[in-house]
């Protein structure tokens, strides 16, 4: 062996002229995953027991936290799901076909929270697994906005075929899952979706009433779905119902009730079963088989160790007032009492952000992506004080400082903790950038009135607000301002005037 110095560098060369043998080339695998191990624990009075049951106390409950954390989204839309597939549900539509809502939403709509108020859904839950569904989107007559929004088993955006997107004219869009390997007829376009469940929200935008009822309305009822084999035959067809013994209609009814008790596990089980995995997310799987979760597998809290079955209890708890707590601060920067968008904080497409994905799922899901609208919370007044109907509040536009929009604005009034519609006396939520009954004033700016009681001679400008707490929802439909996305925008700030 020879040594040679150079300034800052020790050089080691190998005179030996011996050769070294090859190693031999050993493929390793990795164990099956169903041989990961699992420990069973009951309590002990002997010390290694008892730190064997702290171990897998603990053990269950970081796993136990991250699937619920994870799954969240994908159970609320099961659930939602489950309650569409119900025949005597106001919202009822079979699996592959349309609800298409004949009103906009009001105080009895119960499907999802934060719903909009200017505008039709038809909602649809898709089952890509047999093969792919075919959408056909009509003439939309030059209608001012209108998009339908596909997201996978897991609420992720995968698509928005919209005005936006592809114009106004009629078109055929094939949903394919993830397994499918056929050929799509000439002139349908491919629209891949990365599970085998999904959900489709088609929302078509209204000027006025007449326009509801002359246009909006027509053109709403000509979205259609069709699986590809009828789409092909050009046969007749009508969705099957499922049997009421379906394993998903038996799901919990209300969000609260599903989201506090073990249930949550049996029912993202299904979930996950109906889906499938999304890339990448193999190894996440295989952890959670080690409490029982994953598809195939049966969740019966019964049946498991004591030890296992605590855990999971505590991280239900805690993990229902982490996704709550995500869901009051998924928006972090604060302008005028309104949280507002920032980079970093995606809204509609998450990737692996699970724990952004439940927040936003919490407070709106089916919450679409920014290209399509903006959304900024109104949340306290100008003494920071949360809103609240024994408040009387000003919303005061300066002319010119309207949010920058191509298609239109609307502000949304919602009860607290429901994030819903509640009953009052003029049926109205919302008013936004093209209500022709809106009052401006003389220099071109606008007062929003938000308050209980009407406001004298102000009734055009008013927003009823319920009793107690609630919050306000701009939305920003086709925004064209750049700082209406990262916060360098927000609303101007709720005057109490009372």
């Amino acid at each position: 062996m020879r040594y040679s110095m150079h300034p800052g560098v020790l050089t080691v060369a190998l005179m030996s002229t011996t050769v070294l043998a090859a190693v031999p080339h050993q493929s390793i695998q990795p164990p099956p995953v169903d041989s990961i191990r699992v420990d069973r624990v009951e309590p002990g009075y002997k010390p290694a027991l008892k730190v064997m049951y702290r171990a897998r106390q603990l053990d269950a409950y970081s796993l136990g936290i991250q699937a619920y954390v994870y799954g969240w989204p994908a159970v609320e839309n099961y659930r939602v799901c489950s309650r569409m597939l119900d025949p005597d549900f106001r919202h009822h539509a079979a699996l592959n076909s349309f609800r298409h809502e004949p009103t906009p939403a009001d105080d009895q709509y119960r499907l999802f929270v934060t719903p909009n108020g200017d505008l039709l859904y038809s909602e649809a839950c898709l089952d890509l697994s047999q093969e792919p569904v075919i959408l056909h989107v009509p003439d939309t007559q030059g209608m001012r906005y209108w998009t339908a929004q596909v997201t996978d088993g897991y609420t992720e955006t995968v698509a928005n075929i919209s005005k936006r997107s592809v114009g106004n004219g009629p078109g055929d869009y094939a949903l394919v899952g993830p397994g499918w390997k056929g050929t799509l007829p000439k002139g349908v376009t491919a629209v891949p979706v990365d599970t085998n469940s999904g959900f489709i929200l088609v929302r078509t935008f209204f000027e006025d009433q007449d326009d509801l009822a002359q246009r909006t309305r027509v053109v709403q009822q000509q979205f259609s779905l069709k699986p590809l084999s009828v789409f092909v035959g050009k046969k007749d067809w009508k969705a099957p119902e499922l049997p009421a013994d379906d394993p998903r209609r038996k799901v919990p009814v209300e969000q609260q009730e599903l989201s506090t008790s073990l249930e949550f596990f049996r029912v993202l089980n299904q979930a996950m079963a109906a889906a499938g995995p999304r890339p990448g997310e193999e190894a996440l799987w295989a952890q959670l088989r080690r409490i029982g979760i994953g598809p195939g597998l049966e969740f019966d809290p019964e049946k498991l160790d004591t030890a296992t079955r605590e855990a999971l209890q505590r991280a239900i708890t805690d993990g229902w007032q982490l996704v709550q707590d995500r869901s009051a601060t998924a928006r972090t920067k604060l302008v005028n009492g309104w949280g507002v968008p920032q980079l970093g904080q995606p809204v509609g497409a998450f990737g692996y952000d699970y724990l952004q994905r439940a927040g936003v799922g919490h407070r709106g899901i089916y919450s679409n992506t920014a290209d399509e609208y903006a959304a900024m919370a109104g949340i306290a007044d100008t003494d920071g004080q949360p809103l609240n109907g024994n408040n009387h509040y000003v919303l005061h536009f300066d002319k010119g400082a309207f949010p920058a929009v191509q298609a239109y604005w609307g502000l949304t009034i919602y009860r607290l903790p429901e994030r819903l519609f509640y009953p009052n006396p003029t049926g109205r939520w919302t008013v936004n950038s093209v209500d022709k009954s809106l009052k401006y004033n003389d220099d071109g700016s606008l007062d929003v009135y938000i308050q209980r009681q009407a406001p004298q001679g102000q009734e055009a400008n008013w927003l009823p607000s319920p009793d107690g707490p609630f919050q306000l929802i701009l939305r920003a439909y086709r925004a064209t301002d750049p700082g209406i996305f990262n916060g360098d925008w927000a609303p101007p700030a709720i005057r109490r005037v009372n």
